[in-house]
C-alpha cells in the first residue's frame, strides 16, 4: 500500500505569501488529495485574510449583510434556528447578526478550524453581543453534516458552495436533510453569467448550473434574485431561495445538538470530547470548537 504524500504546510504558507493560488498549486501537484481536502488546505492556510478585508472595508461588509437581511427577512422568523455553512471567519454573519431577534440561535460551521477560531475573536467584537453569547461553532464537511434531520430552520451559504464544482447534487442533497423550512444559499450565478465570468468560474473550479440540480434533488425553487450591489463585477452575487420538499415541524431537540457524521447517532459532550456510546466514535473538542469530520472520529466502543 502506497502511503499518501501530505503537503508541506509551512511550504504551502510560503506560497501564499507570494499570493499563489494555493487551490491550484494542490490541484496540480497530484499527490492524490479529494476536493474537500483542497478546500480545507486552501482556505486554512488563509486564515485571517478575511477578517483583515472585513475591517479595512467596514462600508463594505455592512452593505453586504444589508442586502443579505432585506432577500432574506421574509423567510426568517422569531426563536429561528440558523446555520451559517461554510461560515469562514463569521464576517458576514456577525454584520448580519444586528439585523435578527436576540431569541435566533445561531450555530456555525467550516470545513477550516483556524478560520473558526480567528472567526470567534472577530464575533465578540462585531456580532451582536447576546447572539454572539450563545454562538456554537463547529468544523464539518457540508457533504457530511453533523447534524440530525430537520433540525435547522433556516440553513444558509455565503459563497460557500461556490468552489465546489462537481458536487453541487450531492452537498444541496445533504443541506436540505438538515433543513427544516428553507435553504437560502448567496452563491455565484452560472446562468445569469456573461462570457467572462464563465470563463473565470470554470478556471476556479465554482458551481454552475444550480436550478437544475434543485430540481433534480426534488426542492422547490422559490426566487433567484441578484444582490442590489455587486461588489465584484466578475464574480456577482445571486440569492437563491430553496423550499425542501417536505416542511416538517419544528425540530424537537436543543439546538446545539450534534449527531455523528458517520453513524448519524446524537453525541453526547463529554470532557474535551463528544461521543455516544450507540455510535463508538469519539470527536475531539479544540479551544471549544468541536471538530466533527469523519475523519476526526476515534474509534471508542466502550466508556
Amino acid at each position: 500500500m502506497t502511503r499518501q504524500i501530505y503537503p508541506n504546510i509551512a511550504d504551502l504558507r510560503h506560497a501564499y505569501q507570494r499570493q499563489e493560488n494555493i487551490t491550484k498549486i494542490l490541484s496540480e501537484v497530484g499527490i492524490g488529495l479529494e476536493r474537500a481536502e483542497i478546500i480545507e488546505i486552501a482556505y486554512d492556510i488563509q486564515a485571517g485574510s478575511y477578517t483583515k478585508i472585513a475591517l479595512d472595508n467596514p462600508e463594505w461588509l455592512e452593505q453586504y449583510a444589508l442586502d443579505i437581511h432585506e432577500l432574506s427577512r421574509g423567510h426568517l422568523a422569531d426563536n429561528d434556528v440558523i446555520l451559517d455553512c461554510g461560515a469562514g471567519e463569521l464576517t458576514t454573519l456577525s454584520a448580519l447578526s444586528h439585523y435578527l431577534p436576540v431569541q435566533t440561535h445561531l450555530l456555525a460551521c467550516d470545513i477550516a478550524l483556524s478560520r473558526l477560531r480567528v472567526g470567534r475573536r472577530f464575533a465578540r467584537r462585531a456580532m451582536k453581543a447576546e447572539l454572539a453569547m450563545k454562538l456554537n461553532l463547529f468544523v464539518a464537511d457540508m457533504a457530511c453534516m453533523p447534524l440530525p434531520n430537520k433540525s435547522v430552520d433556516v440553513v444558509f451559504t455565503s459563497h460557500a458552495l461556490e468552489p465546489n464544482h462537481g458536487r453541487e447534487r450531492e452537498l444541496l442533497n445533504e443541506l436540505l436533510r438538515i433543513a427544516r423550512r428553507k435553504l437560502i444559499l448567496f452563491e455565484p450565478s452560472w446562468e445569469h453569467a456573461g462570457e467572462k465570468v464563465r470563463a473565470r468560474m470554470e478556471e476556479h473550479g465554482y458551481v454552475r448550473d444550480l436550478p437544475r440540480y434543485i430540481e433534480e434533488v426534488g426542492a422547490c425553487l422559490v426566487s433567484v434574485d441578484p444582490l442590489p450591489n455587486s461588489l465584484n463585477s466578475m464574480n456577482p452575487t445571486f440569492c437563491y431561495v430553496i423550499e425542501p420538499a417536505e416542511e416538517t415541524n419544528r425540530f424537537s431537540a436543543m439546538p446545539c445538538e450534534f449527531s455523528c457524521p458517520r453513524s448519524g447517532v446524537l453525541l453526547r459532550k463529554q470532557q474535551g470530547y463528544w461521543w455516544s456510546s450507540e455510535g463508538g466514535w469519539a470527536y475531539p473538542e479544540i479551544d471549544g470548537i468541536a471538530c466533527l469530520r469523519s475523519k476526526h472520529g476515534v474509534l471508542m466502543s466502550h466508556d
